[in-house]
């Protein structure tokens, strides 16, 4: 199976592949960042040539980095990023949640001071946000507190430590209201942390490595935040969804392109080890080439009916199928090693230092453990068969 462009998306892609050329990526091996909170300069640089170029975000308006796109397009350019390995941000939760968020929940100001700031690559974030149950519509409480003390809203309490959270300079984070907070009736609030702020522990970082705290829990103790902090004060779920769905959108369009990439890599991989006319090895390249068009072709309809406002329960089954694919295309391409498949010091099927082959593997198994199939299941029936989850 080939998709084909339509003359429009043909345009467009053009266009990026032009300008991509004319602005070739920053190569940042010398200076990695050290989470996915931390943005080296030359990181920041990047992301501020992508906005102000309208290549950032291109479904939003010009002033929010992009050019008015529509979703089809909107995956054309992500595709095009990973065929040349482009990073978008080193900042994925900052620029593909909490601006995100802020955009369609904030108030002007909250605009102003905080996405912008995030789109031109100031400043940096983690997220607090995943408190998802084991099933659809469920939720598990916040660690966090918000209660108002003296005329102050003070956020107190602990969680895991989320992503990037040892190097990220604002959390955006979900609270339970327990004290007289006023604003809105709901007893969940989402707030703008500094995490420079008096009273935040951070995790522990690799300079701190006596300090006494859990090195594997963000903590809040009495940190004071403004009223300007919470985050559409009458509707603190709707905000919580609203970063959930993003969060889904980002890990599956991921998954998807790095499926793309990964299985490139293993047909090169199959090639270098002689495998190139080994039945099996074929059958399972063809296997998972049929099941990767696949989704992509069910990402591609999605988002065109989006585009016409039409409903796209497709959207419902991309993230658990993006996340077994991803699975299967690393198991293969540990497989195809043999006995070097144990061998963690290889190169995997993105360069380097991003893992090996079963690093890749063990890595999709894990989010497998933590990201519950049957809870994907239960969506997709929700979505696709009307039925409630049970």
């Amino acid at each position: 199976m080939r998709l084909a462009d339509g003359r429009g998306t043909a345009k467009f892609r053009a266009e990026l592949e032009a300008w991509l050329d004319e602005h070739p990526a920053p190569r940042g091996a010398a200076d990695p960042p050290l989470s996915s909170g931390h943005l080296p300069d030359w990181a920041r640089d990047w992301q501020r040539t992508l906005f102000e170029g309208g290549w950032l975000m291109p479904r939003w308006p010009p002033g929010l980095g992009g050019r008015s796109a529509g979703p089809v397009e909107h995956l054309t350019y992500l595709e095009g990023m990973s065929r040349r390995q482009v990073p978008r941000s080193l900042n994925p939760q900052g620029l593909d949640v909490c601006a995100p968020v802020l955009v369609e929940h904030g108030t002007d100001g909250q605009r102003e001071r905080w996405a912008l700031p995030t789109l031109r690559g100031e400043i940096t974030w983690c997220l607090a946000l995943s408190h998802e149950g084991l099933r659809p519509g469920e939720a598990a409480p916040p660690g966090f507190r918000l209660a108002e003390h003296d005329g102050d809203l003070v956020v107190s309490g602990r969680e895991p430590a989320p992503p990037g959270a040892q190097h990220a300079e604002w959390c955006l984070c979900a609270a339970q209201v327990v004290e007289g907070v006023r604003g809105g009736p709901e007893d969940l609030a989402v707030l703008v942390v500094d995490l420079r702020a008096t009273g935040v522990v951070r995790p522990l970082r690799p300079e701190a490595s006596d300090a006494a705290h859990d090195p594997d829990e963000l903590i809040f103790d009495d940190v004071v935040v403004g009223a300007d902090a919470v985050v559409n004060p009458a509707g603190g779920t709707a905000v919580v969804e609203a970063a959930r769905a993003h969060e889904r959108t980002a890990r599956w369009t991921t998954r998807l392109l790095d499926a793309q990439r990964a299985l490139e890599a293993l047909v090169a991989t199959g090639q270098a080890r002689g495998l190139a006319h080994d039945p099996v090895f074929r059958d399972t390249v063809a296997a998972l080439r049929v099941d990767c068009d696949g989704a992509r072709a069910l990402a591609y309809r999605a988002f065109a009916k989006e585009a016409s406002g039409h409903p796209a329960p497709e959207l419902a089954m991309l993230p658990l199928l993006t996340q077994e694919l991803c699975q299967r295309v690393h198991l293969a391409g540990t497989e195809a090693l043999g006995s070097d498949g144990l061998d963690l010091a290889l190169d995997g099927p993105f360069p380097w230092p991003s893992g090996a082959w079963p690093a890749h593997w063990l890595a999709a198994l894990a989010e497998t453990a933590t990201v519950d199939p049957l809870t994907e299941q239960e969506r997709i029936a929700a979505r696709v068969l009307g039925m409630p989850p049970t």
